[in-house]
Protein backbone atom coordinates (compact mmCIF):
# COMPACT_ATOMS: atom_id res chain seq x y z
CA UNK A 1 0.00 0.00 0.00
CA UNK A 2 1.02 3.31 -1.25
CA UNK A 3 1.24 6.16 1.38
CA UNK A 4 -1.28 8.27 0.41
CA UNK A 5 -3.13 4.94 0.12
CA UNK A 6 -2.20 4.21 3.84
CA UNK A 7 -2.93 7.58 4.66
CA UNK A 8 -6.47 8.22 3.72
CA UNK A 9 -7.24 4.39 4.33
CA UNK A 10 -6.44 5.55 8.09
CA UNK A 11 -9.09 8.61 7.61
CA UNK A 12 -12.28 8.42 10.22
CA UNK A 13 -15.20 7.31 8.09
CA UNK A 14 -18.90 8.00 9.67
CA UNK A 15 -21.20 5.48 8.24
CA UNK A 16 -24.45 6.93 7.38
CA UNK A 17 -23.27 10.31 7.40
CA UNK A 18 -25.45 13.10 5.03
CA UNK A 19 -24.81 13.44 1.63
CA UNK A 20 -23.25 17.19 1.85
CA UNK A 21 -20.76 15.33 4.60
CA UNK A 22 -19.76 12.69 2.29
CA UNK A 23 -19.42 15.06 -0.90
CA UNK A 24 -16.77 17.19 1.69
CA UNK A 25 -14.63 14.05 2.54
CA UNK A 26 -14.83 13.03 -1.43
CA UNK A 27 -13.59 16.50 -1.82
CA UNK A 28 -11.50 17.05 0.81
CA UNK A 29 -9.45 13.73 -0.33
CA UNK A 30 -8.85 14.51 -4.27
CA UNK A 31 -6.78 17.57 -2.86
CA UNK A 32 -4.77 15.76 -0.72
CA UNK A 33 -3.98 13.12 -3.69
CA UNK A 34 -3.57 16.40 -6.12
CA UNK A 35 -0.91 17.45 -3.80
CA UNK A 36 0.50 14.48 -3.07
CA UNK A 37 1.44 14.09 -7.13
CA UNK A 38 2.36 17.52 -7.71
CA UNK A 39 5.04 17.13 -4.78
CA UNK A 40 6.12 13.88 -6.38
CA UNK A 41 7.07 10.45 -4.77
CA UNK A 42 10.86 11.67 -4.28
CA UNK A 43 10.38 13.06 -0.58
CA UNK A 44 8.42 10.29 0.16
CA UNK A 45 9.95 7.31 2.89
CA UNK A 46 10.85 4.05 1.02
CA UNK A 47 8.20 1.71 1.88
CA UNK A 48 9.21 -1.54 4.01
CA UNK A 49 6.84 -4.69 4.48
CA UNK A 50 5.81 -5.27 7.73
CA UNK A 51 7.79 -7.08 10.43
CA UNK A 52 7.12 -10.37 10.61
CA UNK A 53 4.61 -11.03 13.68
CA UNK A 54 5.60 -13.97 16.46
CA UNK A 55 3.81 -15.27 18.63
CA UNK A 56 5.64 -15.17 22.41
CA UNK A 57 6.02 -18.62 23.37
CA UNK A 58 4.03 -19.79 26.32
CA UNK A 59 5.82 -20.84 29.65
CA UNK A 60 3.85 -24.31 31.40
CA UNK A 61 0.42 -23.39 32.73
CA UNK A 62 1.10 -21.78 36.42
CA UNK A 63 -1.32 -24.56 38.79
CA UNK A 64 -3.33 -22.25 40.89
CA UNK A 65 -3.71 -24.99 43.86
CA UNK A 66 -0.61 -24.34 46.34
CA UNK A 67 -0.53 -25.78 50.26
CA UNK A 68 -3.30 -23.16 51.82
CA UNK A 69 -6.14 -21.68 50.85
CA UNK A 70 -8.32 -18.71 52.43
CA UNK A 71 -12.00 -18.69 51.43
CA UNK A 72 -12.19 -14.95 49.92
CA UNK A 73 -8.37 -15.81 48.05
CA UNK A 74 -8.26 -16.10 44.35
CA UNK A 75 -7.84 -19.41 44.40
CA UNK A 76 -9.91 -20.48 46.23
CA UNK A 77 -12.94 -22.35 43.63
CA UNK A 78 -9.74 -24.27 42.24
CA UNK A 79 -8.86 -25.89 45.75
CA UNK A 80 -12.41 -26.79 46.24
CA UNK A 81 -13.57 -30.76 45.59
CA UNK A 82 -17.04 -31.21 47.02
CA UNK A 83 -19.41 -29.80 49.97
CA UNK A 84 -18.48 -25.98 49.74
CA UNK A 85 -20.65 -23.17 49.16
CA UNK A 86 -19.92 -21.62 46.10
CA UNK A 87 -20.94 -18.01 47.77
CA UNK A 88 -18.69 -16.01 49.83
CA UNK A 89 -20.04 -14.96 52.98
CA UNK A 90 -19.27 -11.76 54.41
CA UNK A 91 -16.10 -11.56 51.88
CA UNK A 92 -14.57 -13.65 54.22
CA UNK A 93 -16.12 -17.48 54.86
CA UNK A 94 -17.74 -20.09 53.35
CA UNK A 95 -20.89 -22.54 54.64
CA UNK A 96 -19.75 -26.12 54.36
CA UNK A 97 -22.18 -29.36 54.28
CA UNK A 98 -21.66 -32.36 55.71
CA UNK A 99 -18.34 -33.77 54.51
CA UNK A 100 -16.48 -30.95 52.50
CA UNK A 101 -13.33 -31.62 51.11
CA UNK A 102 -10.35 -30.00 49.86
CA UNK A 103 -7.54 -30.59 47.82
CA UNK A 104 -3.62 -28.82 48.45
CA UNK A 105 -0.27 -29.19 45.99
CA UNK A 106 2.53 -29.56 48.35
CA UNK A 107 6.33 -29.30 47.01
CA UNK A 108 7.40 -31.14 50.68
CA UNK A 109 5.94 -33.64 52.74
CA UNK A 110 8.49 -33.43 56.35
CA UNK A 111 7.33 -31.52 58.99
CA UNK A 112 4.04 -30.32 57.98
CA UNK A 113 0.92 -29.24 60.17
CA UNK A 114 -2.78 -29.36 58.73
CA UNK A 115 -4.41 -26.27 60.34
CA UNK A 116 -7.94 -25.12 59.63
CA UNK A 117 -9.72 -22.52 61.15
CA UNK A 118 -13.70 -22.35 61.13
CA UNK A 119 -16.43 -21.23 63.32
CA UNK A 120 -19.74 -23.18 64.83
CA UNK A 121 -22.15 -20.39 65.23
CA UNK A 122 -23.85 -20.79 68.54
CA UNK A 123 -27.59 -20.84 67.22
CA UNK A 124 -26.94 -24.18 65.63
CA UNK A 125 -26.67 -25.63 69.01
CA UNK A 126 -30.07 -25.45 70.25
CA UNK A 127 -30.79 -27.23 67.35
CA UNK A 128 -28.06 -30.12 66.79
CA UNK A 129 -26.12 -29.63 70.35
CA UNK A 130 -22.56 -30.39 70.86
CA UNK A 131 -21.11 -31.78 67.51
CA UNK A 132 -17.48 -34.01 66.43
CA UNK A 133 -15.82 -33.40 63.25
CA UNK A 134 -13.20 -36.04 61.96
CA UNK A 135 -10.36 -34.75 60.29
CA UNK A 136 -9.13 -36.94 57.46
CA UNK A 137 -5.60 -36.67 55.12
CA UNK A 138 -5.71 -38.58 51.91
CA UNK A 139 -8.34 -41.28 53.68
CA UNK A 140 -6.37 -40.79 57.13
CA UNK A 141 -8.15 -39.88 60.01
CA UNK A 142 -6.00 -37.45 61.57
CA UNK A 143 -8.15 -36.79 64.47
CA UNK A 144 -11.58 -36.40 65.76
CA UNK A 145 -12.60 -33.82 68.25
CA UNK A 146 -15.79 -33.14 70.09
CA UNK A 147 -16.97 -29.38 70.56
CA UNK A 148 -18.96 -28.43 73.11
CA UNK A 149 -20.34 -24.61 72.14
CA UNK A 150 -19.83 -22.58 69.13
CA UNK A 151 -17.88 -19.36 68.47
CA UNK A 152 -14.49 -19.35 66.86
CA UNK A 153 -12.39 -22.61 66.25
CA UNK A 154 -9.34 -23.80 64.91
CA UNK A 155 -7.41 -27.18 64.31
CA UNK A 156 -3.99 -27.75 64.00
CA UNK A 157 -2.13 -31.07 63.78
CA UNK A 158 1.02 -32.24 62.53
CA UNK A 159 0.71 -34.92 59.85
CA UNK A 160 2.80 -38.02 58.77
CA UNK A 161 4.80 -37.45 55.55
CA UNK A 162 3.78 -40.69 54.73
CA UNK A 163 0.12 -39.74 54.08
CA UNK A 164 1.60 -37.02 52.26
CA UNK A 165 2.75 -36.62 48.27
CA UNK A 166 4.40 -34.32 46.37
CA UNK A 167 3.14 -35.45 42.54
CA UNK A 168 -0.25 -35.40 42.95
CA UNK A 169 -3.53 -33.60 45.25
CA UNK A 170 -3.18 -34.28 48.67
CA UNK A 171 -6.93 -34.65 49.87
CA UNK A 172 -8.05 -33.08 53.13
CA UNK A 173 -12.04 -33.77 54.32
CA UNK A 174 -13.58 -32.45 57.70
CA UNK A 175 -16.76 -34.47 58.38
CA UNK A 176 -19.42 -33.40 61.18
CA UNK A 177 -21.15 -36.20 62.93
CA UNK A 178 -24.41 -33.98 62.79
CA UNK A 179 -25.99 -31.37 60.39
CA UNK A 180 -27.88 -28.07 61.15
CA UNK A 181 -30.99 -27.59 59.05
CA UNK A 182 -31.64 -23.80 58.46
CA UNK A 183 -34.92 -23.34 59.52
CA UNK A 184 -35.28 -20.43 56.45
CA UNK A 185 -34.81 -22.73 53.37
CA UNK A 186 -34.37 -26.84 55.08
CA UNK A 187 -30.28 -26.08 53.70
CA UNK A 188 -28.41 -28.52 55.59
CA UNK A 189 -25.56 -26.72 56.70
CA UNK A 190 -22.03 -28.16 58.54
CA UNK A 191 -19.93 -24.81 59.66
CA UNK A 192 -18.28 -22.04 58.85
CA UNK A 193 -15.20 -22.13 56.97
CA UNK A 194 -12.42 -19.62 56.80
CA UNK A 195 -9.29 -21.26 55.71
CA UNK A 196 -7.49 -24.21 55.61
CA UNK A 197 -4.01 -25.98 54.84
CA UNK A 198 -0.81 -27.05 55.28
CA UNK A 199 2.14 -25.39 57.93
CA UNK A 200 5.43 -26.10 58.56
Amino acid sequence: MGYASAFLSGMPRRHGAPPFSRYTHWFVRCLLLAGLFLTGCAGLPEAFPPPIQRNSPSGPEINPVGHFVSMNGPAADAHIVRDIAAGLEAGAWRWTGQRPELRFRLSSVKGLRFVMDFALPDVTFAQRGPVAISFFINGHLLDKVRYEGGGQKHFEKAVPSAWLRTDADTLVAAEIDKVWVAPADGARLGFILSRAGFME
